[in-house]
């Protein structure tokens, strides 16, 4: 029984993480409607918004008024908000230094991180398959990402886009390592809420310059972007972290690009090569074989 209640629990987690990976591919819908924003400006009014939407949740968590009842766990969720903040917003000045699929493809490299810092940070045993998971994983990101434009534009990258995208990637790593060490000892709205507050924090001073007319007309869509491609994400994936190793949710999170790709096809006729398909399914299939005990 106790086998079958582990199992049921672990396919849950990879349930939730799979959903917030596909809450945050959804931030490409968004992101595209508006206009007059930079990058890194977008980055904090949508972590700006997650924080209100959370603020709002609250009333009806309110473990996360009182800190007190989880004091021990604060260094935790400040180093947690800091990833978070640290990856929204490299993520941003990484794609306004190169290409979309460089900033993509690096910052997915996040599961190499965490399958070489698991076991040491959080004494995880490594599942089954994980390097052979890892392997199809990234050879499936970079077919997603066009080999042949890749090389090309890794040659052409300047260090500031190279360098953040790789920090991008680090500090993504981060944020799973983290959440997972806190495990179940704070909710998911609490984590979330302190989550998305020190990341609009982080991304402040890019923000000092906005347009408020252009904060004004972008407003739905940041709202959006704060709670349905950040907020709900987070706390779902957070949820599914604490079921979960993190080695097994940083691959489940690979399926943000691959929605991201289907997204690009279905809405904007984005229609990806041969070598795109191919990298879709050794990606399916990476999330498939890590996912089994």
């Amino acid at each position: 029984m106790q086998e079958t209640t582990s199992g049921r629990s672990r396919w849950l987690g990879v349930a939730l993480v799979a959903l917030g990976a596909l809450g945050f591919s959804s931030g490409i819908i968004f992101n595209r409607a508006i206009a007059g924003l930079s990058g890194p400006e977008i980055a904090f009014f949508r972590a700006l918004s997650g924080f209100a939407f959370f603020s709002a949740l609250l009333t009806r968590y309110p473990e996360g008024l009182h800190p007190r009842r989880y004091r021990a766990t604060i260094p935790l969720l400040i180093g947690l908000g800091l990833a978070v903040g640290a990856t929204a917003t490299l993520y941003m000045t990484a794609l306004r230094h190169t290409t979309a699929a460089t900033a993509v493809l690096l910052n997915n490299t996040s599961a190499v991180y965490v399958a070489l810092l698991a076991p040491w940070l959080l004494h995880e045993s490594r599942p089954r398959f994980t390097w052979v998971s890892l392997a199809l994983a990234l050879t499936g990101m970079v077919l997603i990402t066009d080999p042949a434009h890749l090389a090309r534009n890794l040659r052409g990258a300047g260090w500031i886009g190279l360098t953040t995208s790789v920090g991008c990637g680090i500090t993504y790593a981060f944020t799973m390592i983290f959440s997972r060490k806190i495990g179940g000892r704070v909710g998911g709205v609490t984590q979330s809420w302190w989550s998305v507050g020190i990341a609009a924090l982080v991304a402040l001073p890019f923000a000092l310059d906005a347009s408020l007319s252009a904060v004004r007309a972008n407003w739905p869509y940041l709202l959006a972007l704060g709670a349905i491609s950040l907020g709900i994400p987070y706390f779902l994936f957070f949820q599914g972290l604490k079921r979960i190793r993190a080695q097994t949710a940083s691959i489940v999170a690979l399926l943000e690009p691959v929605t991201g790709v289907l997204i690009g096809t279905l809405l904007y006729r984005e229609i990806p090569s041969v070598a795109g398909w191919i990298g879709i399914v050794l990606i399916l299939a990476s999330i498939a074989l890590i996912s089994r005990k």
